[in-house]
This record gives structure tokens, C-alpha cells and sequence, in this order.
């Protein structure tokens, strides 16, 4: 009877403690950091609000901007729209040889002078396979990769903040290997 009423509790307990919830992780080893990470809500929120999608090479075009060259949600754009977006091999954090000559792309457009006064935000993504908690660690190494390879091209490490979003932010839902495969990225997003 005992071990009936124990097995009871521990089956509730393990109910009532459910699965853990997906956010964000983010490394804010610096300071300057943090005052990033608090205007990337207000930046993703002007930014969103204008009308983004994705061509056929996967990089990121803008439509429906306001021409004017001084508005900054303009200029934030027109750089997330020159960057490419880096992806990798399955379960792997190391830069593919194919994707060291975007990292390098990457590089002179966050150095432009256009892009030298914005933070720059490294997001982490996986694909669907893997817990929560390991696709999170995966996501943040991935970023932590691009961002070590930027600094050896000589963009500063303090206008760098890396956040991984795991498996919780597909730009694809279908299951099969294509999808998979673009889901495993790191892009750029500009901050005021």
C-alpha cells in the first residue's frame, strides 16, 4: 500500500512539474551589453513592425520602407538586409569553409560606417532535434562562434551581444532535411 501511495505522488509530482519553458538565453558578460539587450525589445519592436520576408537565397529583403536615409529603423533595415545569414552543419557549431566568405561579408558591413553606430545582435538557431536545454546551449555556441569569428576580423567585442533562441524561432516548419538545414543559422540584427 505504501509503495502504491509513494508511486502515486511521485507520478503527480512529475505531472504537476511539466516541461520547462522556452526563453531566450542570453551571455551579458559586459556592462555596454546590457544597455544593448535593454533597447533590442524597443529595436525588435520598430523593426518588426515594418514588413520583412526572405528570397529565394535566403537572405533578408525589406519591403514597404520609408525612403528617408536618416530615420534609424530605416538604416537598421537596409543592414540586416545586407548581412547574410550564416548556417551550419547538423549539431555542429564550427563555421563551414562555405560560409567563412559570408562571416567575412559580415564583418565590413558591421566595421561600414554606416553600421558603426549600432550594437549588433548574434541570434543563435537550431533545427527541432534535441531537448530544449541542449538546443539552447547549441544555439548560444553557434552565436559565440560567429562573434569570435568577427572579432578576428576586427569588429569590436563590446558592440557584440550573442542570444540563443534554440529551436524556438524556425524560419521553417516543414520536417524534412531542407528545412532542417535552414533552420541552423546565426543572423544579425542591428541596435540602436
Amino acid at each position: 500500500m505504501k509503495k502504491l501511495v509513494l508511486i502515486s505522488m511521485g507520478a503527480a509530482l512529475l505531472l504537476f512539474t511539466g516541461c520547462s519553458k522556452k526563453t531566450p538565453e542570453v551571455d551579458m558578460t559586459k556592462k555596454s551589453e546590457m544597455s544593448s539587450a535593454q533597447n533590442a525589445k524597443s529595436a525588435d519592436t520598430k523593426v518588426a513592425s515594418m514588413s520583412n520576408s526572405m528570397d529565394t537565397n535566403g537572405e533578408q529583403t525589406v519591403n514597404n520602407m520609408n525612403s528617408n536615409g536618416n530615420d534609424v529603423n530605416y538604416k537598421i533595415a537596409q543592414l540586416e538586409q545586407k548581412t547574410k545569414i550564416i548556417h551550419f552543419d547538423f549539431d555542429k557549431y564550427n563555421i563551414r569553409e562555405d560560409q567563412k566568405p559570408l562571416v567575412e561579408e559580415d564583418a565590413k558591413i558591421v566595421n561600414s560606417d554606416d553600421a558603426k553606430d549600432f550594437s549588433v545582435k548574434l541570434e543563435g538557431n537550431t533545427d527541432e532535434w534535441g531537448t530544449d536545454e541542449y538546443n539552447y546551449a547549441l544555439g548560444l555556441r553557434r552565436a559565440k562562434s560567429v562573434k569570435s569569428a568577427l572579432v578576428t576580423l576586427g569588429v569590436d567585442a563590446n558592440r557584440l551581444m550573442i542570444i540563443s533562441y534554440g529551436e524556438s524561432n524556425p524560419v521553417c516548419t516543414e520536417h524534412n532535411k531542407a528545412c532542417w538545414a535552414k533552420n541552423r543559422r546565426v543572423e544579425f540584427k542591428f541596435l540602436p
